[in-house]
């Protein structure tokens, strides 16, 4: 029977923390700023792929490795990006009982940040006129009659910005799955769940308060597949991982045994580290199953970080995508976009926090820059929750530095 993980997506931070002013921080500070900077290492290889210039900086990894034996998580990699130009690093092993080590090339379980993926493939679609932001569930879900009165107003940009009044977690009880197949077909498990979802009055009423919850894009994710006859998965492949480029990109575990070449999710038994090839259910995918590596997610940041390209979105809908709505249950200094968080900070930043419970991705966008940073790691617990974090705060603070702005809101 289908359950929610309880290690699995959590509600995440949705603005970079300040920089910590413990002595551990200064260490780490001092670590990674006082070692040189990220931009140029002194052995810097190049490549490129296609209109993006892709650095493999040894400088950056062997700072990610000394880090990662401080934090002792098995892999963890970098990507820095300023305009064109990416920067990636990568240190420790693909899994924690083999010695083979991490490729910049390998993909990351990305999490929660596939919520932004999700809401872009929606941009996409409103931009053909196929939805609306406003679209209602009454008009998007016609046929489902059953549908509780209160939810009928709510509209896809409440469930994006996760004000619908859905539940954060634990709803997949024995009693709310009752008479749900693990067998059917993705699409039909999440017509089933979005059903099963609506039909019950809200926890909160809606449009009233942010509560984070995965549930509102598996329903984003069914809407998307009524309204197009696509699976939501070759739908991303189609509005987003094509058209960007983004060719090292996929859905669920990066490594199992029937493809070990690959990073490693880890789990923590008695303590210590072991691999597993344990996962969302693919059900709620559009809430936080796709995995890239770096350099293919740095394609997607960099349609974020330059927004008014219109190219692949027009230039209203990502500004759509990007404008903070402050409302109830945010923290103090934080506002929702739509897959984003947004920082009351000059510049303004588009953040993410992602996990499944055995990897970790930390991501931000920095627009006004045309900027970005991405920071991965191949295990989920608090050591590499922790440690992610405060890598990502670091290598923002040496853009904002780079740009002579601040990182205080």
């Amino acid at each position: 029977m289908i359950q929610d993980n309880g290690r699995g997506p959590p509600t995440e931070e949705i603005v970079n923390s300040m920089i910590r002013s413990n002595a551990a921080s200064v260490a780490l500070a001092l670590m990674l700023i006082g070692c040189g900077s990220v931009r140029v290492g002194s052995k810097v290889e190049v490549g490129r792929a296609g209109d993006l210039r892709v650095r493999t900086d040894p400088d950056l990894g062997r700072r990610l490795e000394a880090l990662r034996k401080e934090g002792g998580v098995p892999g963890i990699g970098a990507g820095i990006l300023r305009g064109d130009d990416l920067t990636v690093a990568v240190a420790g092993v693909r899994r924690i009982d083999q010695e083979v080590a991490l490729e910049p090339t390998d993909a990351f379980h990305l999490g929660s940040d596939t919520k932004a993926i999700t809401a872009s493939t929606v941009a996409r679609l409103v931009d053909r006129g196929v939805l609306r932001w406003d679209e209602s569930l009454a008009e998007a879900m016609p046929e489902f009659t059953d549908m509780n009165p209160a939810f009928k107003a709510v509209t896809l940009e409440m469930l994006l910005r996760h004000v619908a009044g859905l539940p954060q977690s634990g709803a997949f009880t024995p009693e709310f799955t009752e008479g749900f197949d693990e067998s059917w077909p993705v699409v039909q498990q999440r017509a089933w769940m979005a059903r099963r979802f609506l039909s019950r009055p809200p926890l909160e009423p809606p449009g009233t308060r942010f509560v984070y919850s995965n549930y509102g894009y598996l329903i984003v994710g069914h809407i998307l597949e009524r309204v197009t006859g696509t699976a939501w998965e070759d739908l991303v492949r189609q509005e987003v991982f094509r058209p960007l480029g983004m060719v090292d990109c996929g859905f669920g575990p990066t490594a199992t045994k029937a493809t070990p070449s690959g990073s490693w999710a880890h789990d923590v038994k008695d303590g210590r580290y072991v691999p597993t090839e344990e996962d969302n259910p693919p059900l709620i995918g559009p809430a936080g199953t796709v995995h890239c590596s770096l350099e293919a997610w740095a394609r997607f940041a960099r349609a974020h970080a330059h927004p008014d390209a219109g190219e692949w979105l027009t230039s209203p809908s990502m500004a759509h995508l990007h404008e903070p709505n402050e409302v109830a249950g945010t923290s103090p200094g934080k506002d929702i976009g739509l897959g984003w968080g947004v920082t009351r900070t000059d510049p303004p930043r588009l953040t993410h926090s992602g996990s499944n419970g055995y990897n970790v991705a930390e991501i931000v966008v920095i627009p006004r820059l045309g900027a970005a940073v991405m920071v991965v790691c191949n295990a989920g617990d608090e050591r590499a929750r922790d440690l992610s974090r405060r890598v990502r705060d670091l290598l923002v603070e040496e853009l904002m530095s780079e740009s002579g702005s601040s990182t205080r809101e």
